[in-house]
């Protein structure tokens, strides 16, 4: 359809992604992990460049701090803590109460692990077009669409 003078023409505009992200897209990135590092770049320059928007459960917080605590590195958990406030297009869901109760319903329906059914009920409740993971047991859950990060490094976004 042409635009008509002083009128824009109607552009039917496609919705971005919005894709929660395993906490292990994280670790194979500041790890550049050989065989998964470059997959997890794509899916971060995605999300930072604005091509897709991000999500990611305060869950992946405490996941992501941990080792660094236990070596003694308050300066690195405390970098994870601000670049995942701070990352462009990406949006740190708080665990509810709401999203624990949607994760136990999924954890005893699909058997997943209580991590894995919290990020998955975030994932839910943040309107996620689909999750980015490493994690096969993921694939068991019909309620949102799972994209393997293998399936992301070789192009296949969706």
């Amino acid at each position: 359809m042409s635009a008509t003078p002083g009128r824009p023409a109607l552009v039917r505009e496609k919705r971005r992604s919005r894709l929660l992200l395993d906490t292990s897209v994280w670790i194979y990135h500041f790890q550049q992990h050989p065989e998964f590092g470059a997959a997890a770049n794509r899916v971060l320059h995605d999300i930072e460049s604005g091509v897709a928007e991000g999500l990611v459960s305060e869950l992946s917080l405490l996941e992501l701090t941990v080792h660094p605590l236990r070596l003694g590195r308050q300066d690195v958990a405390d970098d994870y803590e601000l670049l995942l406030t701070e990352f462009p297009h990406l949006v740190l869901v708080p665990a509810t109460r709401e999203i624990l109760l949607d994760a136990a319903a999924l954890r005893a329906a699909h058997g997943l692990r209580t991590p894995d059914a919290i990020h998955l009920a975030t994932a839910i409740h943040g309107g996620a077009t689909a999750v980015v993971t490493n994690d096969a047991s993921w694939c068991r859950v019909r309620e949102v669409r799972v994209i393997a990060l293998a399936q992301y490094r070789s192009g296949q976004k969706e």
